[in-house]
């Protein structure tokens, strides 16, 4: 027997289909926004041991400058003939009120300075920003201290030296210091000619 739906039947029919699409929205909607709790909760986790890390390998580096680098760096230049000063970490220097450049490390005597980039990892890239800086000091006189009339010479530093990075330094006059078991030293042989930055102020 063919039963016949009313009006009333269909419109209850829709509204109960209604009801129930509307249940399974709102069950989506809170999957989702669960997935997206948990979602949220790993990228927090993974944050936190990213800057646990990232902490962790700035102290490494900072142990590395503190420890390795600087305290040994002065005899390292006396036995070339350079003798060292006064040492001046993050040296700066400024036109207007920007920064121009910064020297991670700057060794300074009556006639010459040093100027020292240290890199963890050190790169061609980072040789030629370093050649860049040391244009800019030879104009631009650092914070702090006074270069006038000074030679300035150029060196880099890396825990890691990248393929060619120390080679390309060398051709371009930089002192190159690399860490070798528990020490650091100057690669450059007996041949190296540095190249002299003369300062303009």
């Amino acid at each position: 027997m063919e039963t016949k739906l009313t009006k009333q039947d269909i419109l209850e029919l829709f509204e109960k289909q209604s009801k129930s699409f509307e249940q399974l929205i709102i069950r989506e909607r809170k999957e989702t926004e669960k997935r997206h709790k948990e979602a949220d909760e790993r990228h927090r986790e993974a944050d936190e041991r990213f800057e646990k890390k990232l902490g962790q390998l700035a102290g490494t580096w900072g142990k590395f400058v503190a420890e390795m680098v600087k305290p040994k760096i002065i005899d390292l230049f006396r036995e070339k003939g350079i003798q060292i000063r006064t040492s001046l970490q993050n040296a700066e220097g400024y036109i207007g009120d920007e920064r121009y450049y910064e020297i991670d490390l700057l060794l300074i005597n009556s006639e010459y300075a040093v100027a020292v980039e240290i890199k963890s990892s050190l790169s061609v890239d980072d040789v030629k920003e370093h050649l860049e800086r040391l244009e800019k000091i030879k104009k631009v006189q650092p914070e702090r201290v006074n270069l006038s009339g000074i030679t300035i010479f150029g060196a880099v530093a890396g825990m890691i030296v990248e393929s060619d990075a120390d080679r390309y330094a060398y051709k371009k006059g930089l002192f190159v210091l690399r860490q070798k078991g528990n020490l650091v030293e100057i690669v450059n042989d007996a041949n190296f000619k540095p190249q002299e930055w003369k300062t303009e102020y």
